[in-house]
């Protein structure tokens, strides 16, 4: 669930800063109102703010997790298109490098760079 909020938070970022709005006040937004939570106050802000130092959870890792989690989905028959999705984002993060990186950058960087920011 946290790798899948992790994507949720990317995406909605990026679609504010191409949509001309302040990601870090989407960030502060709904880590304040809807999502007042740790992992969307913490994580949400390092997304929002691009900030991918000091590495506290490496990609690679988080790839490990969402393989297991996939490969569970897959010998119970059981449809997870958002684990599909994330493990996908991690194993490309992985292939291009990021595999040393955190995790945030992974899913973070990720996400801007296949919307081309």
């Amino acid at each position: 669930m946290i790798m899948a909020s992790m994507e949720m938070m990317a995406e909605a970022y990026t679609l504010a800063e191409k949509s001309g709005v302040d990601r870090l006040k989407v960030a502060e937004f709904f880590g304040a109102t809807l999502f007042n939570a740790p992992i969307f106050q913490n994580y949400g802000k390092l997304i929002a703010s691009k900030q991918y130092e000091p590495v506290g959870f490496k990609s690679k890792l988080g790839l490990k997790d969402a393989r297991l989690a996939f490969k569970l989905s897959q010998q119970t028959e059981t449809p997870m298109p958002v684990v599909n999705t994330v493990h996908n984002r991690l194993l490309s993060a992985v292939a291009k490098g990021w595999g040393e990186t955190d995790w945030v950058e992974g899913v973070g960087r990720g996400v801007c760079e296949d919307a081309g920011v």
